[in-house]
């Protein structure tokens, strides 16, 4: 492993990347936040433990982790875009392979009750089995969580003033998780017909899309920009980002053009213009269907307010 990324204690790596340093503060905090991103020069192994009445997350956004049971006799691989959640005291330890870029994100939640409705034993009901792995889920690769995690990464420049938002994004990323847990222990197995290297390359059409919103964009395009098939391409955004591509693109220009409003003096037509949309009357009519209101009326009132 290189210069940058030494132990940090005897059980996990440094944290790498100064973002997120000032956020592994204190291990009584009820939520602890730390990105991991390394090159290693050798075989690695490091482990972590979850706490007795909370979750340890990790979500991969890199090369393969294989994870292994303190006891060795559970072995799981955590592809990219997959992440694993650990609860009631379990240990895990992440073995690093040679000459591999690891990128990775840490989430532990001291207490499960601080994300609602839920008991220390909320995970003890539901797996119903006592093995080594009866506390450890996995499931399916997730683009959606690792725009969440990236959000929460790029929290750096707000956090130390805004707290909340930090327990704010780790409590909808770890609530997603267990969404997709709660589905998994109700029989609704979903599998996503996806090779890695194809879902890399729908998050580089999520990631071009949101840095070239204002370009005229529509999915012939990103076939070729991915070549992906567009059954392909649709079929990834809807399992892996809840979206089809068109919806995606929209909704994402929405945001945009909603976030302009409270943050600049642009009057609607040049946020129309700016969001790569040609038409005010469509662009008011997809407006009004997700803020349920019109674009004039919006910054109205969100001026008033200001006011």
């Amino acid at each position: 492993m290189n210069q940058s990324a030494r132990d940090y204690n005897s059980q996990t790596l440094q944290n790498t990347s100064p973002k997120l340093k000032h956020l592994a503060q204190d291990i009584n905090d009820p939520f602890v936040v730390t990105e991991y991103k390394l090159h290693t020069d050798s075989p690695r192994h490091t482990r972590f433990k979850s706490p007795q009445n909370g979750i340890l997350f990790i979500y991969n956004l890199k090369s393969d982790i294989n994870c292994v049971s303190a006891s060795k006799t559970v072995d799981i691989s955590l592809g990219t875009f997959q992440s694993i959640m650990i609860t009631k005291d379990q240990e895990i330890e992440l073995a690093l392979k040679n000459d591999q870029h690891y990128h990775f994100c840490v989430i532990r939640v001291e207490d499960i009750e601080t994300l609602g409705d839920f008991n220390e034993d909320f995970f003890s009901i539901n797996f119903k089995v006592q093995e080594d792995n009866a506390y450890w889920y996995t499931g399916i690769p997730n683009i959606k969580l690792s725009n969440y995690i990236t959000d929460l990464i790029n929290l750096k420049a707000t956090c130390n003033g805004n707290q909340l938002m930090l327990c704010g994004y780790a409590n909808l990323i770890i609530g997603l998780k267990l969404e997709e847990f709660n589905q998994f222990i109700n029989g609704a197995h979903r599998q996503v017909d996806l090779r890695t290297d194809e879902i890399d390359r729908i998050h580089e059409c999520i990631q071009y899309v949101k840095e070239n919103y204002a370009k005229q964009i529509d999915i012939d395009m990103l076939c070729l920009k991915s070549a992906l098939s567009p059954q392909k391409l649709q079929t990834g955004f809807r399992e892996l980002y809840g979206n089809t591509v068109t919806s995606f693109i929209k909704n994402f220009r929405l945001e945009k053009a909603e976030e302009l409003m409270r943050t600049t003096e642009l009057n609607v037509s040049q946020i129309v213009y700016t969001i790569g949309l040609t038409s005010r009357s469509y662009f008011s009519k997809i407006f009004r269907e997700k803020y349920e209101l019109s674009p004039n009326d919006y910054l109205k009132k969100f001026k008033y307010q200001i006011i």
